[in-house]
């Protein structure tokens, strides 16, 4: 049986492990945490990242304990819609979308593992090399294949891939929360100058709540209390939760690398492709980084092929979508608003299509 050594226990490292598994590897996982959990708020997963969860074989679990996605549209600093978007013309075009909390993803693919998959927990790697060497302690195995799935600082990409350029920060921070029982609220995006707040139902009277400013030079750095004039129930819903309760991070991606695969050793997830949060494929693209990995692990130039080739498209575009929700000043902001409250909905949502693209899995 050939075997596999994945380093990383979150959403990418365990669906590729369920990937592999099925596929006939033997996988052991590095996980230097204690326990399996994803550190995070809510995610959506788009037709895509379903589709891909389809393939796994949890698809059925997942709509079973999320909840179905929505598609509320969008308003501006004021409050008033700047476009309202068709929830069933979205799913006749796309296929259908849910959204739950990032830790129920990650005890569905942890509850998925067979018996051929072992977690290591609380286990560092401390070196990789190309020959398929994972060295861990004082202990050191060889593997057939080594998947490093160990997020945006990746040591697998550090030490396999040493002259690839490094994180690069987006200028943009930003917040997420969860808020339970908050009742009856316009859920959507809400657009300001050089800021964004968003409001996603998770089911059960749970919304997952998050907020985006733009950092720059010379001026005080963006702070949650900026958005308490913003319009009702912005204020509310940073109110409903302890300032402990809310997750902030500046928020980094990786430039475009020219390949995910050394010799025996390959990146998924945001190890090869992080990206920002404007397109919401960043777990998506981990899921399907899994499944193609189980279809051609036997050889990783295609999956090197099918992955970089659909991600650089996406990371290119989460990154212009930034800069246009994001924009700053009073007459670029003006246009933004004016484009998407002539823009049809119907257009804007066609649009959206080659986000859920599945042609490279």
């Amino acid at each position: 049986m050939r075997t596999a050594g994945i380093i990383g226990g979150g959403i990418g490292g365990l669906a590729t492990a369920v990937a592999l598994a099925n596929a006939g590897w033997s996988v052991t996982v590095f996980e230097q945490a204690p326990v399996l959990t994803e550190v995070g708020a809510g995610i959506t997963l788009w037709p895509n990242a379903l589709a891909a969860l389809d393939d796994l074989g949890v698809g059925d679990e997942i709509r079973n304990r999320a909840a179905p996605g929505w598609v509320g549209g969008i308003r501006n600093r004021e409050g008033r819609w700047l476009m309202r978007t068709n929830e069933e013309r979205f799913r006749a075009l796309h296929g259908n979308f849910v959204a739950m909390h990032r830790a129920d993803l990650v005890d569905v693919l942890r509850a998925a593992l067979p018996d051929s998959v072992t977690v290591r927990l609380g286990s560092t790697v401390t070196g990789i090399d190309e020959d398929g060497a994972i060295q861990c302690g004082d202990r050191t195995e060889d593997f057939d294949l080594v998947v490093g799935a160990d997020g945006i600082d990746s040591l697998t990409r550090r030490t396999m891939f040493p002259d690839y350029p490094v994180p690069q920060s987006l200028g943009i921070r930003a917040w997420r929360w969860i808020v339970d029982d908050m009742g009856t609220v316009d859920v959507g995006g809400i657009l300001g100058a050089g800021g964004e707040f968003g409001i996603v139902p998770l089911g059960n009277g749970r919304l997952y709540v998050f907020a985006a400013a733009r950092l720059s030079t010379g001026t005080p750095d963006p702070s949650l209390d900026d958005f308490l004039n913003w319009p009702s129930p912005i204020p509310e819903l940073i109110a409903a939760v302890a300032p402990e309760q809310i997750l902030r991070h500046d928020i980094r991606d990786l430039p475009a690398l020219p390949s995910f695969v050394r010799e025996r050793v390959v990146l998924v997830g945001d190890a090869a492709h992080a990206m920002g949060p404007h397109l919401g494929q960043g777990a998506c693209q981990a899921l399907e980084d899994a499944v193609a990995l189980g279809a051609h692990a036997h050889d990783v130039a295609t999956y090197d092929y099918l992955r970089t080739k659909r991600t650089h498209r996406l990371q290119q575009r989460s990154r212009r979508s930034a800069r246009i929700i994001l924009t700053r000043g009073a007459s670029a902001t003006f246009v933004r608003d004016l484009v998407l409250r002539v823009l049809p909905a119907e257009l804007f949502l066609r649009g959206l299509g080659s986000n859920f693209s599945t042609r490279h899995m």
